[in-house]
């Protein structure tokens, strides 16, 4: 009995330094991929880099509208929420590093494609500091949150995180909520 004690007191005291491991290596990571540029204004704000892990389409971007449990909000083309946040200028992100490991920018390698409830006329892009292309909503900065776990999720709503809280879109182009 006193061998099972031990042994299992031994892999439960690891368990939690393994999970402090994979953060810190992640956190270092996340810091190597970010970028401090203030960037500019106008239609190429820059700002940071993208998440290594992009959760956006390859290719160019569909936003869309959906009905959700907050009324209709912006989606991707695989009706992933998006999300902006307070904290950003029009046109220009001020979120990298850390943020965009958590908050994955919306890319697109073209012309961002207006799906059905959204007005084309809002949709464009910006350059963010590491050369990548984020699609942009009425100015805002489109963002995926890292923990949605699938379409129609929307656990990010609300949240207060890297200095501003971040807030699901609706197809007016502002906030909702």
């Amino acid at each position: 009995m006193n061998v099972w004690f031990t042994t299992r007191r031994s892999r439960l005291t690891r368990r939690p330094l393994v999970g402090l491991a994979t953060l810190a290596a992640a956190g270092v990571l996340a810091a190597g991929c970010g970028s401090n540029g203030s960037g500019g204004g106008g239609g190429y704000g820059g700002g940071g880099a993208a998440s290594t892990t992009s959760s956006g389409p390859a290719g160019a971007a569909m936003v869309k509208a959906a009905s959700s449990k907050l009324g209709m909000v912006l989606v991707d083309g695989g009706g992933r929420t998006l999300y902006l946040f307070e904290k950003d200028q029009p046109d220009q992100s001020a979120c990298s590093g850390a943020c965009a490991a958590a908050w994955p920018v919306d890319q697109s390698s073209g012309p961002p494609k207006a799906g059905s409830g959204v007005k084309a006329a809002l949709l464009g892009t910006i350059k963010r500091g590491d050369g990548t292309t984020q699609v942009t909503y009425n100015r805002h900065p489109l963002y995926y949150y890292s923990g949605d776990s699938g379409p129609g999720q929307q656990t990010g709503q609300g949240l207060n995180a890297f200095g501003a809280k971040w807030f699901v879109v609706g197809p007016a182009g502002s906030k909702v909520g």
